[in-house]
């Protein structure tokens, strides 16, 4: 597994960069910073051994370019490809999806490595690597493989690495815990790689946040157990 992080380049002219604070107000000083590091990275090596462990736009025409991106898995009726670059990787980066809303939150490595976050809230939280996938009807997606030691990483990651080969159909097989793979056997025109943004701006697309400190609201609502979602009528 890769233990470096991917070096993100600058967004293309023809996309905004929106930060991606936490929930909280960021500093002048952060924004100031002369050699600004990367919004995303992996946790160390050691850290994500003990997570494996469990110790822890649609237009192929033109110029037009897919808006917003998001974190979603091959859907089993659409051939889909990966892109082949490192850049459009990342391994090992800490992640809570919220069961209920589906958000996805980023969590900084020095924070997930602290130790300092409730043992609860770690427990919900996953290791996953991310990688750029084109699909056959042209939309763009970051598929993510949580990181673990069961069969099924095992089977996406081999799914994986076809899809950088040649276009591929990806089906959960439940019954053997993996995927099957059923490579395209007629052309497919390539994904228009030229016409994405870097990676890290696919990335602040879609992340719902950022989570930096202990008190986020995030890490707040979810140890409340399910009070911070309670909607009671007034009282009469």
């Amino acid at each position: 597994m890769n233990q470096n992080s991917t070096r993100l380049t600058e967004v293309e002219d023809d996309f905004e960069q929106p930060t991606l604070p936490p929930n909280g107000a960021a500093s002048n000083a952060e924004a100031q910073g002369a050699q600004p590091k990367p919004l995303f990275s992996g946790i160390s090596a050691k850290q994500a051994a003990k997570a494996k462990k469990g110790n822890t736009s649609s237009s192929r025409t033109g110029k037009a370019k897919q808006a917003t991106y998001s974190f979603s898995k091959p859907k089993k009726s659409v051939y889909v490809k990966v892109h082949p670059s490192p850049a459009y990787s990342m391994t090992n980066v800490p992640v809570y999806q919220n069961d209920v809303t589906g958000s996805f939150h980023f969590i900084t490595p020095e924070l997930y490595e602290s130790g300092e976050l409730p043992d609860r809230f770690m427990r919900a939280v996953k290791t996953v690597d991310i990688f750029t996938a084109g699909a056959a009807d042209g939309s763009f997606f970051l598929w993510w493989v949580p990181v673990s030691a069961s069969q099924w990483r095992k089977g996406a990651l081999k799914a994986v690495e076809a899809a950088k080969q040649r276009y591929c159909i990806v089906e959960a097989f439940k019954q053997a815990q993996t995927y099957t793979i059923e490579p395209a056997t007629e052309p497919i025109p390539e994904p228009k790689w030229d016409s994405l943004p870097t990676l890290e701006q696919m990335m602040l697309d879609a992340f719902d946040s950022t989570i930096s400190v202990t008190d986020d609201k995030v890490v707040r609502d979810y140890m409340s157990g399910g009070v911070s979602d309670r909607q009671d009528e007034d009282e009469e």
